[in-house]
């Protein structure tokens, strides 16, 4: 018979089903997945599947945060496009069909991306954003109204009519909670933490303006064949940033500041912050580049063995031919009489010397800073004076071969090694067991230190691993991160130029004092929480007993 709806085609019976609403809820929320979900069918683990939206997650808060009023102008557009179509509903005017499922399908997607955040949150975000889930929290909720109109009790009783409706209300319920915790923000009612110090350490980069040149080297061949994919479009380089010195400056020498990125992260634009805290205090500073996606053989039978900080993966070895190659092409283009004329162009009669030299690095690049220290003993840079600053360390390498020569370490060392509290990508005991490595120093100039979560205000202030990144440059970076990397940088510039007042100011705020821990006040006067200062971690602090094992 002529529409008969048994003779429809397959998705018009389907569309005239109850089923077809879960059906596009399904769809929905499978879609906003699908990403993290082929990375992991094509063998990611689970923290390579859900980086990308990780990622985005990032940049989507921190426009938020920058963005508050818009934010908040969008929000009350939508409540009032949700208030027209609710009293359309009560007039009487349904939705079509299809609209109802459009809107359910972007109700799944909502859930789905709900889903995803949650579960970063729990490992690793630990409840640092409030204005992502309040976003959400306000698209599901006006979704859920637009589509089921004002939560009540079904007049229909079938089962699944009734479990539509229930889910309707948990629904409406749950979307008020996620947006609840935002709304002091959007109205300017939370404490907003300090803002960056405006003169002295952590302000703006100074007193120096800096130039950038970039030097291409060659990758050792044996290196370039296991090159990952993560990594297949870089051009290794050595990104060189100088301070441009006024032409009648006093000053005859500048020291050296090598600093090495994370792991798939060989990205200079996310370390400008950091590189221009050292060079604008007069610091020639090399930011390496390295492979550190690459797939080695591992051969058969072998034992990984990861303990006491150090690992034993061949993938160091690899690496470190890297670091070499690197390093020879930093002495070649800048501290050899026939340097670079494109150095010569900046620096004109001055020279680098680095006998008196930083190194530094974030996560992989935080354990490499030990491939670091070993190349630089063995070229005799350091000698005068040294200071190794940690960030978020993973492991460092176990190879005797590429342990550096600790009896060189000059007398005037000092160590920061920094992590946050909440670093949910690398364990705290390497942080520890680094550490332990410079036990033959004075223990007041080898600090570990936690920088502290705080959820008083907002936004809110969360010891993340991404801390020293431009992407999450927030306030506790620039009061826990970066006054600590301009005082450094002060410390070294200092001892190169034999200012005693300056090297003296410096290492006050390099020690345990109140001016290295404290960390400013909210802005209703309530003290942000203090670095934690640790001395010989791993011997003195019953918190990290656990690490001896």
């Amino acid at each position: 018979m002529e529409g008969d709806v048994t003779t429809a085609p397959l998705w018009k019976r389907v569309y005239s089903k109850d089923v077809f609403f879960p059906l596009v809820f399904v769809s929905g929320m499978i879609l906003s997945v699908l990403e993290p979900l082929l990375r992991s069918l094509s063998g990611k683990d689970v923290s390579d599947s859900i980086w990308p939206y990780a990622y985005r997650t990032l940049q989507w808060t921190m426009s938020l945060r920058e963005g508050i009023f818009t934010f908040t102008l969008m929000m009350s557009v939508l409540l009032f496009l949700t208030f027209l179509v609710l009293q359309r509903q009560l007039k009487g005017r349904l939705n079509p069909r299809w609209a109802n499922g459009i809107g359910v399908f972007l109700i799944g997607f909502l859930v789905g991306f709900i889903v995803l955040f949650f579960a970063l949150d729990l490992f690793y975000l630990r409840g640092a954003f409030l204005l992502l889930p309040t976003l959400y929290g306000f698209l599901l909720l006006s979704m859920l109204l637009m589509v089921g109109g004002f939560p009540h009790v079904p007049k229909d009783a079938k089962p699944i009519r009734i479990a539509g409706h229930t889910l309707h209300i948990a629904g409406v319920f749950f979307a008020a909670w996620l947006v609840m915790p935002g709304i002091p923000a959007m109205i300017g009612m939370a404490p907003s933490p300090p803002p960056a110090p405006l003169i002295g350490y952590g302000a703006d980069p100074g007193p120096f303006d800096t130039s950038l040149s970039i030097h291409p080297y060659p990758v050792p061949q044996e290196v370039e064949n296991m090159r990952g994919v993560e990594e297949e479009d870089i051009e290794f380089s050595v990104y060189l940033t100088l301070p441009l010195l006024p032409e009648d400056s006093q000053i005859q020498t500048i020291p050296l500041a090598i600093l090495t990125h994370g792991w798939g992260y060989p990205t200079y634009e996310e370390y400008t912050d950091w590189i221009a805290h050292l060079s604008a205090k007069g610091m020639a500073v090399a930011f390496i580049q390295y492979p550190s996606d690459i797939n080695p053989e591992i051969p058969d039978g072998f034992d990984a063995i990861d303990e006491y900080g150090a690992s034993n993966w061949p993938h160091h070895l690899y690496r470190a031919q890297a670091f070499e190659a690197a390093f020879d092409e930093l002495e070649r283009i800048a501290l050899l009489e026939n340097r670079s004329a494109e150095i010569d162009a900046v620096l004109g009669e001055h020279t680098i010397d680095p006998s008196h030299l930083w190194l530094g690095g974030h996560s992989l690049g935080g354990a490499y800073v030990f491939l670091s220290l070993y190349e630089s003993m063995e070229r005799q840079w350091g000698n005068e004076t040294l200071f190794l600053d940690f960030e978020s360390p993973w492991t460092r390498p176990s190879h005797p071969e590429l342990q550096p020569n600790m009896s060189r370490l000059p007398d005037s060392t000092m160590i920061h090694i920094a992590q946050g509290i909440d670093d949910m990508s690398v364990d705290v005991c390497y942080s520890v067991h680094h550490q332990a490595m410079f036990s033959m120093l004075p223990q007041e100039h080898v600090l570990f230190i936690e920088l502290q979560s705080d959820l008083y205000g907002f936004p809110r202030l969360v010891g993340s691993h991404y801390l020293p990144t431009d992407s999450v440059h927030d306030t506790l970076a620039d009061w826990g991160v970066y006054r600590r990397i301009d005082a450094q940088a002060d410390w070294v510039v200092a001892r190169s130029r034999g200012d005693v007042f300056t090297e003296s100011w410096a290492y006050e705020h390099l020690i345990n004092s109140p001016l290295l821990t404290n960390m400013g006040q909210w802005s209703d006067g309530v003290d942000v929480l203090p670095l934690l200062i640790h001395h010989e971690a791993l011997l003195l602090n019953d918190s990290f007993a656990h690490c001896q094992n």
